[in-house]
Formats: C-alpha cells, sequence, structure tokens
C-alpha cells in the first residue's frame, strides 16, 4: 500500500492538497467498509482505522 499526496484544488497561490490510501479489496468487502464513515488515530508508530 502505499500513502499518495493528491492537489485537492487551487485558489489563488495556495494548492490545498489530501492525503489517499489504497486499501486491498479483499479487506474492505470482508469488513464491510464500502461507504463507512471511519475514524483514524496514530499510536506508538502506527496508524488505526476503526469504523465509527
Amino acid at each position: 500500500m502505499k500513502v499518495m499526496k493528491v492537489v485537492d484544488k487551487k485558489i489563488g497561490n495556495t494548492t490545498y492538497y489530501k492525503y489517499r490510501i489504497n486499501l486491498p479489496k479483499e479487506a474492505v468487502e470482508q469488513l464491510n467498509l464500502l461507504d463507512k464513515e471511519l475514524k483514524v488515530k496514530v499510536e506508538k508508530n502506527r496508524i488505526i482505522i476503526e469504523k465509527v
């Protein structure tokens, strides 16, 4: 998996970015994450993604 920095929009001289991550299809389907609200937190140098 990769974290990708993507240009969101440009307003005047300011550029806004979003970060995207591609999740494995099998994991998303198995955990039923499609169109669900997710919560992200950082603990001990790890990124934790949870369903809300």
